[in-house]
């Protein structure tokens, strides 16, 4: 956002206005009259503040909540007053409909509100439609509990900057991650609309820039489709719920998620494994684990392959098999300590830090105490498929 240095406020009898002087003259020659709250709004504007960062300002100085709707309205007002009489320039623009009104998702016990257009949504998505998308969602009316479990999604346009911001976290050839104290900053270098996202730390909103409106929708709704997982993870993490990317199949009313620790692709044995009678396929790619008092509860996410139609019903946890491919079937005699390790090779929950990667691998220890976590080596023939069942047969008994 670029400001122009050329405006100060000065008080005329008693009302404040903001004027310009110098060039700014000869852009707009009348002043305009603010209120207190504009005053206060400004200096934050004239330091480069953003509409997130000066909504959360003036609700500090006014003792309310950063994200209530009147907030909200009254600093969006002054920014396109701002714009109007070209005080600022900003490069992005919002893509969103009046604040008011959400595409609703209830995922794994979480709540996230979309607020953009919804030609971007997944079909994936569809499954975990919340209220009626023709029914408002006001922010006031939620209360305070709910809204601690829910994340804002917003969508704007704007130019990629691709630039970094804060400390440089994680670089993988697909995704580039920075942190401030307050956010994480991703940039998607081989997109080609959706180039950055922003959000917050405690996941309660994450924003994302979009800026080529002009390829096909499929295109951007992928990519829209990959931020928003992303994003999610962190609210999930934020909430005590831990992802895994894993298999996961249904058997006698339990999940059991298979993990690959060593890259191999396991598609086929669990597959072949779905065919036997009580077992069925839910999801592979990300599922969600949450501890439930005396038992381990595992959602599917709408990020997989194989989605069930009951999606916003948990499985209790019966266990998790870390997979190494051999040529024989038998399972490892490693320590718990290193199962426990194999095991975290398959979480997919963030790991940016040391506190991360402690809080990642602290709580599939954890998991350890209600359902066995085991290290199997096999191959992907018949015999294979025989000695996982009893397995997990063994592990029913005991």
């Amino acid at each position: 956002m670029k400001v122009r240095k050329e405006y100060m406020i000065k008080y005329i009898e008693g009302v404040p206005y903001l004027l310009p002087y110098g060039q700014g003259i000869a852009l707009q020659f009348q002043g305009t009259s603010l209120d207190e709250d504009e005053v206060f709004l400004w200096d934050y504007v004239k330091q480069g503040y953003d509409e997130d960062a000066c909504a959360l300002e003036l609700a500090k100085h006014l003792g309310m909540a950063s994200d209530s709707e009147a907030i909200r309205d009254k600093v969006t007002a002054f920014f396109l007053m701002l714009e109007n009489i070209e005080v600022i320039n900003r490069k992005n623009k919002r893509l969103i409909g009046p604040l008011a009104d959400y595409d609703v998702f209830e995922i794994a016990g979480l709540r996230v509100l979309y607020n953009g257009p919804r030609e971007y949504i997944a079909p994936e998505l569809q499954l975990y439609r919340g209220k009626s998308a023709m029914e408002p969602v006001n922010l006031d009316s939620i209360m305070p509990e709910e809204r601690a479990f829910m994340q804002r999604v917003e969508v704007v346009m704007s130019a990629p900057r691709l630039m970094g911001v804060g400390e440089l976290i994680t670089r993988t050839h697909q995704v580039i991650v920075y942190a401030d104290e307050r956010h994480y900053y991703y940039l998607f270098p081989y997109n080609r609309s959706l180039h950055e996202m922003r959000v917050r730390k405690d996941g309660s909103k994450a924003v994302l820039f979009i800026s080529d409106m002009n390829l096909p929708d499929d295109e951007i709704t992928a990519e829209v489709y990959e931020a928003m997982h992303q994003s999610f993870l962190i609210l999930a993490f934020a909430h005590g719920k831990f992802a895994f990317t894993s298999w996961l199949l249904q058997y006698r009313n339990r999940g059991y998620l298979f993990v690959s620790s060593d890259g191999t692709n396991w598609d086929e044995l669990t597959g072949r494994l779905a065919d036997l009678s009580e077992v069925k396929r839910c999801n592979h790619r990300t599922n969600l684990l949450e501890i439930d008092g005396d038992h381990v509860n595992v959602w599917n996410l709408p990020w997989g392959s194989f989605l069930d139609e009951d999606v916003n019903r948990p499985l209790e946890l019966g266990g998790v098999i870390s997979l190494k491919h051999s040529t024989t079937n038998h399972m490892s005699g490693r320590s718990t300590s290193d199962c426990i390790i194999f095991a975290a090779m398959g979480l997919a929950s963030p790991m940016y830090s040391r506190e991360l990667t402690e809080g990642n691998i602290d709580f599939v220890a954890k998991v350890k105490r209600f359902v066995p976590i085991l290290r199997i080596h096999c191959n992907q023939t018949q015999d294979a498929i025989t000695y996982l069942k009893s397995v997990i047969d063994d592990g029913n008994r005991n």
